[in-house]
């Protein structure tokens, strides 16, 4: 909300105030309409689990990756072929579209194409551009009249199923699959002193992923290592990440160490 100046009788008039006004991102709400042919998003969830997803892909995190499903949830109900058609706007004489998960506006933000909009992470990263990484959500209007609030709970709830916000219950978790146990070491490779180990079948917290030595074996070969913690055996370290199941691929789940 700007600020309101209230001159004061004999006072001087207070300056403008230098910062720009944010490009609208949305201009009417929530969508009513569906594009044809949108929502080209290659993705397996659906609704405020695919919000949630894609956000944390953009980059979104903590309290802000809960406003940024919220917001979704209330300009398009995290559809991504959603469409919001408004009529003249100041400098969009003609009438603008609202396209996509965050409903990014075709004239304000022509830089994103239909294509781009109506697919789901690449809306969500036009999102987390225009939102400066989630900390000004002024250019949603679902944000501005507060209508996003009502769905906070639920994008909490998403964001926790996901395990993208650090808050879930338990934290983020993988199974072991390396048999009978797996190395856990000092850093992101072999080179790496062991500091301990994790049996097969443990279920150990993963706070952090980084890239570390080409592992050629277990079930899907990468540089990936997961920063875990084992509560069965203690063991806290580094352990190549294709030994470890997730419920989806742990560079969407966790952040980088």
């Amino acid at each position: 909300m700007s600020a309101v100046t209230v001159a004061l009788p004999g006072a001087a008039s207070a300056a403008p105030d230098p910062r720009p006004v944010p490009r609208p991102a949305s201009v009417g709400g929530p969508a009513t309409t569906t594009a044809p042919g949108g929502g080209r998003a290659q993705l397996a969830a659906t609704g405020i689990d695919l919000c949630a997803q894609v956000a944390y892909a953009a980059g979104f995190r903590g309290n802000p990756l809960v406003t940024a499903v919220a917001v979704a949830m209330a300009e398009s109900s995290c559809n991504p072929s959603a469409v919001g058609s408004n009529g003249p706007t100041s400098g969009c004489p003609y009438g603008s579209l609202d396209r996509g998960l965050w409903q990014i506006n075709n004239c304000y933000h022509p830089t994103v194409t239909d294509t781009c909009a109506y697919d789901a992470q690449c809306n969500a990263n036009a999102a987390y551009s225009i939102s400066s990484g989630g900390s000004n959500w002024q250019p949603w209007s679902t944000y501005n009249n507060g209508a996003y609030a009502s769905y906070l709970s639920a994008a909490q709830a998403a964001v926790n199923r996901l395990g993208g916000g650090g808050t879930p219950p338990g934290g983020v978790t993988g199974t072991i699959l390396a048999s009978p146990w797996l190395n856990v070491r000092g850093g992101p490779g072999t080179g790496y002193g062991v500091v301990g180990y994790a049996n097969y079948g443990d279920t150990v917290t993963i706070s952090c992923y980084t890239f570390g030595e080409y592992v050629s074996g277990g079930y899907w070969p990468s540089s990936t290592w997961d920063r875990i913690t084992d509560p069965a055996t203690g063991a806290s370290g580094y352990a190549a990440d294709t030994w470890i199941s997730t419920t989806y691929d742990v560079k969407t789940m966790v952040g980088p160490c």
